[in-house]
């Protein structure tokens, strides 16, 4: 049985955890940019993939004892969604300000 009184607290930690995955993925752009090569961003794509899925599995296990709700998925990609709009244009800012130097 679902208990309905939890639901805004579980999909309010896995928003949460969506921008939290939002700005591990804005750090490893940062480092994947400077890197420059090709086999850099492949690497790194695959590092973010992995912890991805251990924040998401984290916070499912925190919010519900890990079961997946299509709610509170959503409350995860929005999270992360929201992440990237906010602060992409900052933190391409920083990447070109350390290319520059």
């Amino acid at each position: 049985m679902i208990d309905v009184t939890a639901q805004p607290y579980e999909a309010l930690l896995l928003f949460h955890g969506g921008a939290l995955t939002g700005f591990v993925y804005l750090l490893l752009r940062i480092v994947r940019n400077l890197a420059g090569r090709r086999i850099a961003t492949h690497l790194f794509d695959g590092v973010f993939v992995l912890l991805a899925a251990a924040i998401l599995s984290g916070y499912l296990f925190l919010a519900n004892y890990g079961t997946v709700r299509g709610f509170l998925l959503t409350a995860f990609a929005a999270g992360f969604a929201a992440c990237y709009w906010l602060f992409a244009p900052l933190f391409a800012g920083i990447t070109q300000k350390i290319r520059k130097k």
